[in-house]
């Protein structure tokens, strides 16, 4: 089966309503999206950034690679601006964070991540790019961090940075081909989360 250029797919229980607009908002012919509910996770044994959150957005090489070559930067625009949009609209929603659960030492007590939504992305190398979102009581800024992290990934895709500009180790082989992502508030740049620290 074909993967989808873009997807959303989210807990059953979450309203779907922006998210389906975002993808009469996003949607153009030749571009596969695709929004879907999923059953909840159930008990997860793993490190809690690679927990995967409640709401997931996919952007697949496909639309750097293939589609956004053909339709032009109009559509980046607009992915850019929507995507910023749903992001900072689910981030400001009430929610409870899930409740985890560890033996002593292993839980991190002030994790800034949500465990509320993520945005993955296909790296060139059959890796994946997690982008971890600080929870709102940690940061405001949702759109920049989102347009930034776009940024990234098309100027990645069309070869003008490497994984090593960002700061991974390239020596190493990501756990589950996971690369961890987030936005340096200081540098106001992504970088690379080292899972081992």
């Amino acid at each position: 089966m074909k993967k989808p250029d873009v997807a959303v797919v989210f807990e059953e229980g979450v309203s779907d309503e922006q998210f389906v607009e975002f993808k009469n908002a996003v949607s153009a012919q030749g571009l596969d999206v695709v929004v879907e509910s999923r059953p909840p996770n159930g008990p997860i044994a793993c490190a809690e950034w690679f927990i995967p959150t409640a709401i997931v957005v996919f952007l697949a090489k496909s639309y750097f690679d293939g589609f956004l070559k053909e339709a032009g930067k109009d559509h980046y625009q607009l992915l850019k601006s929507k995507l910023s949009q749903v992001t900072t609209k689910t981030m400001r929603m009430p929610r409870i964070e899930p409740v985890l659960f560890g033996t002593k030492g292993k839980l991190r007590k002030n994790n800034p991540y949500s465990l509320a939504l993520s945005i993955y992305a296909e790296a060139n190398d059959g890796n994946i790019f997690k982008l971890l979102l600080p929870k709102p009581s940690y940061y405001q800024d949702y759109e920049q961090i989102v347009v930034s992290f776009l940024n990234f990934l098309n100027d990645y895709h069309e070869g003008a940075r490497v994984l090593g500009d960002i700061g991974f180790d390239t020596g190493i082989q990501p756990p589950g081909s996971t690369i961890l992502l987030h936005m340096n508030e200081d540098t106001q740049q992504i970088e690379w989360v080292d899972h081992r620290s």
